[in-house]
């Protein structure tokens, strides 16, 4: 197989440290992912009990569905590499780039559906759906543009350029999802909590803990870039998502 590697390619040693950080994620996303597979089959059947068929056009239901499939293929991919089971090729690092670059479209729309149904001007909630999507659409293209060179290690440019980028688009994603999140609370405390719907409250508050928790999933990735083994990182991303 063609795997466009470079004739200096020099393949990263993994340790069983970094078996073991890898396995802490894999069962992490996995013990999370039940329940957000069940969540998602409940609200499944919810819609479809209302709209019928036309559960199978409900934009959040596909992208919610969309998201699960590509963590799981992440996942799986991901841990197999590790385990010298896939071995590095562009065919390799072009796939985990494509399931993380739908997995960040996937969660970052779903935010935006959750704002879009609070909205009563539906023209603001469809300008911030373009708005999201052009931005990550341009982030993605520029990291195919540079993580999968320097994953190939075409040269030393490539890699220098992509230490930096990646952290710097890892920072872009946490500034997006996090201000997504915070005027999702924002809608809902200023249409339902401030017009007499307190029982939201409660909602919210739990809302702004899982906020938390996933932003700061996001700092811990970014944190763990800095690691010996520079891929290890890559499987708290499926984790990250099943959150």
């Amino acid at each position: 197989m063609l795997t466009l590697l470079s004739p200096h390619y020099n393949a990263q040693e993994v340790t069983r440290g970094d078996l073991v950080i890898a396995s802490a994620a894999f069962g992490f996303t996995l013990g999370f992912g039940w329940l957000t597979a069940f969540k998602a089959i409940r609200q499944t059947w919810q819609v479809y009990q209302r709209h019928g068929r036309r559960v199978f056009r409900n934009a959040y239901i596909i992208m919610v569905w969309g998201e699960l499939t590509v963590c799981t293929i992440f996942m799986v991919i991901c841990i197999l590499h590790l385990l010298g089971v896939i071995p590095p090729s562009f065919a390799f690092y072009f796939t985990i780039l494509t399931t993380w670059a739908l997995q960040v479209q996937f969660l970052l729309q779903i935010i935006v559906n959750r704002c879009g149904i609070l909205l009563t001007n539906k023209k603001k909630a469809y300008r911030l759906k373009v708005l999201i999507g052009t931005l990550i659409t341009a982030v993605n293209i520029s990291v195919y543009c540079i993580w999968i060179p320097a994953r190939l290690q075409v040269s030393e440019r490539y890699i220098h350029i992509n230490e930096w980028w990646d952290r710097c688009e890892k920072v872009i994603y946490l500034i997006v999802d996090g201000c997504l999140n915070f005027y999702f609370i924002h809608i809902v405390r200023k249409n339902l909590i401030i017009h007499g719907l307190t029982k939201y409250k409660r909602l919210t508050h739990f809302n702004m803990f899982i906020i938390g928790f996933s932003l700061s999933m996001d700092v811990l990735i970014i944190t763990m870039m800095s690691l010996r083994n520079t891929f290890v990182y890559v499987h708290y991303l499926s984790s990250r998502k099943a959150c």
